[in-house]
């Protein structure tokens, strides 16, 4: 037994309220639940430590809620729904991808839920509700939280952020939005179809920063011919709440009047109470750090999901898991495999991404050809009157090998799988250029684009 588990033992609590796992998991978000069931369900015995919400962020406070809105309100105004309505559909909507159990189904899986705040006493053990429980490997999967920009006023003036945006008691006629990412720019864009006046600030010189630069100069160019402010160079000086309730942002030397401002510029991981105390190495950007095999610093401990920093999406959190959940069940310590992981903004146009954008091919100095199709030039497009927008490929020039593909236009979230599958397997423009794609349909914009470097 480790001297500190003994002297937790001994000392703090006593022997009988010493609990023993095979593992143990903190946070129930898409990665933890992913090891927890993975190996509940193949008989080890398993705790979920989880002090809010089962279903993580995602389900929550982030990918279900916003898709939710974003739906609604492309139709609220000719069903006229007002927003008390659109709230509760957005609930329901929620309880319907949660289900009825309010356990989450985790003791037909065989594992032992608490629901509480966890405090770690050592690597393997952790404090729950007064009692401690050990396991031979715990693994931290807590996600991460609205980040807050350093900006004078701004933690005062009370903001919205993802986790309180969607139950507002009303619609806010101005919002103003810090933070021109994917969570700026598509709940910007629901509320202003609502009706609201949306003004979308980006310290960056242009949104959506991560995309290829001609994706962010065509969701700028829509946003604004939809009736958004955008702008992008944000110098933000200051916040200020009024006692009425109205924000004034003072930037770039103007002053801006609103009813709310929505942060969404960046987030910050949440790291349990007593992991630094324990020496818990953390990477530069504050995020816990891991080998390449899912292991912190600390022995018996891991870590996945966003709290890890890399890539911040619910499927790579799954991917990212699914190994971890292997290397523990088998005791070896194998890389992660490197893999290509696709995004996707759900704004209209939607954005797709995979792989290399055109910048970042050239700034490797790979000799490459690049090419563009609008999807005005297509059929399904013209049919269904969706004609913003365009498909993007970057190909070596020599090989001919997908090195990225863009996509920003309507079902670009769709699109972009096939063509993660093309830059994942090395795939060449010729290749998916000579496949048969069914007409008329969205997916035939990717194929043709990859014909124009071929």
């Amino acid at each position: 037994m480790p001297p500190w588990l003994r002297y937790v033992r001994n000392t703090h609590f006593g022997a009988d309220c010493l609990a023993t796992y095979d593992l143990i998991v903190i946070g129930n978000g898409s990665a933890g639940d992913n090891i927890a069931r993975t190996l509940g369900r193949k008989g080890k015995r398993v705790a979920v430590i989880e002090r809010e919400h089962l279903g993580g962020e995602c389900l929550n406070d982030g990918c279900i809620p916003s898709k939710a809105l974003i739906d609604l309100s492309k139709t609220a105004a000719e069903r006229g729904m007002g927003w008390d309505e659109i709230v509760a559909n957005i609930h329901a909507i929620q309880l319907l991808v949660r289900g009825t159990d309010p356990n989450g189904g985790m003791r037909a899986d065989g594992i032992d839920l608490y629901r509480a705040e966890a405090r770690f006493e050592g690597p393997t053990a952790v404090r729950v509700d007064g009692a401690v429980l050990s396991a031979h490997d715990v693994v931290i999967a807590t996600g991460t939280a609205p980040g807050i920009p350093p900006i004078p006023g701004l933690g005062e003036a009370r903001p919205q952020t993802n986790r309180t945006i969607f139950k507002l008691a009303a619609r806010p006629e101005r919002l103003a939005v810090i933070g021109g990412g994917p969570i700026g720019m598509e709940l910007g864009q629901a509320f202003l179809r609502l009706g609201s006046h949306v003004t979308l600030f980006e310290a960056a010189p242009r949104i959506a920063p991560t995309e290829d630069a001609e994706v962010s100069l065509e969701l700028t160019r829509i946003f604004e011919a939809q009736g958004m402010r955008v702008i992008a160079g944000a110098r933000i000086e200051r916040v200020e709440r009024r006692e009425d309730g109205a924000v004034t942002i003072l930037a770039n030397g103007g002053r801006y009047e609103f009813d709310d401002v929505l942060v969404a510029a960046g987030r910050v991981p949440q790291i349990p109470a007593g992991l630094l105390e324990l020496g818990l190495q953390l990477d530069a950007r504050g995020y816990i750090a891991i080998s390449p095999c899912g292991k912190t610093n600390l022995e018996g401990l891991w870590a996945a999901g966003d709290v890890t920093g890399k890539f911040q999406f619910t499927h790579y959190a799954s991917y990212q898991a699914h190994h971890i959940g292997k290397h523990i069940e088998s005791g070896l310590c194998e890389p992660i495999p490197e893999t290509t992981v696709p995004w996707a903004i759900f704004t209209e146009p939607e954005v797709g991404h995979a792989g290399m954008t055109e910048d970042q091919a050239r700034g490797e100095g790979r000799d490459i050809r690049v090419a563009r199709l609008d999807a005005a030039e297509l059929d399904w497009f013209r049919t269904t009157r969706q004609t913003d927008g365009f498909a993007k490929v970057i190909a070596d020039a020599e090989t001919g090998v997908l090195l990225g593909a863009h996509f920003v236009c309507a079902r670009g979230s769709t699109l972009v799988g096939e063509a993660c599958l093309a830059v994942q397997h090395g795939l060449t423009a010729r290749q998916v250029a000579s496949t048969v794609h069914p007409y008329p349909t969205a997916s035939e914009l990717f194929r043709w684009a990859c014909a124009k470097v071929v």
